[in-house]
């Protein structure tokens, strides 16, 4: 089972779960600020979690649709707010793993270059080069759809928290340990 740090119910209501809230003290933080609460909890979980719908965007476009859709602004007025940007930190330690981390760079690539293939005018002179692009951006695909099946097989048979009875450790066991010492 995946551990889930944060949900978000079809309202948008912004749930911290118990069991993380101790691994979690900036965000914690921000979620109990006045000024920032459940609306900056959500912006950071929108635009940073891996299961976000947005994630497949570049990161500005991310954070530009999120803050508008959030906050009404094209930016979020608070975004660069020191506790924020150490929240935004703390969960991405949290989160992180590897696989996830790849097949989202490659699908943020494959997006761009959609843009540039969608951008293109089909000639007689740059045919050739058209399906070239096609033919690599299909292999691009499947790899990425290797990557994905691999996610999703991790999933699927994980049933603890990394780094419990092992000694494969998170980043953030690691740093939590590196700051013991």
């Amino acid at each position: 089972m995946y551990n889930t740090l944060v949900d978000i119910d079809r309202d948008g209501n912004v749930f911290l779960q118990d069991n993380s809230i101790a691994l979690m003290p900036k965000l914690w933080a921000v979620y109990k600020n006045r000024k920032m609460g459940s609306k900056m909890i959500k912006w950071i979980v929108s635009i940073y979690d891996y299961k976000s719908p947005y994630r497949r965007l570049p990161l500005d476009e991310r954070k530009s649709r999120v803050s508008y859709s959030i906050f009404n602004k094209e930016k979020n007025p608070k975004e660069n707010d020191d506790l924020v940007l150490e929240a935004i930190e703390e969960y991405i330690k949290l989160q992180y793993d590897p696989l996830i981390d790849q097949y989202n760079a490659m699908c943020e690539k494959a997006y761009e270059i959609a843009n540039v293939f969608r951008g293109m005018t089909p000639t007689k002179d740059n045919i050739e080069d058209l399906n070239g692009l096609m033919k690599k951006m299909q292999e691009a695909a499947t790899s990425r759809d290797k990557i994905k099946e691999l996610i999703l097989k991790d999933m699927e048979s994980e049933t603890k928290i990394s780094g419990t009875g092992s000694e494969d450790f998170s980043i953030f066991e690691q740093d939590q340990r590196m700051k013991g010492k």
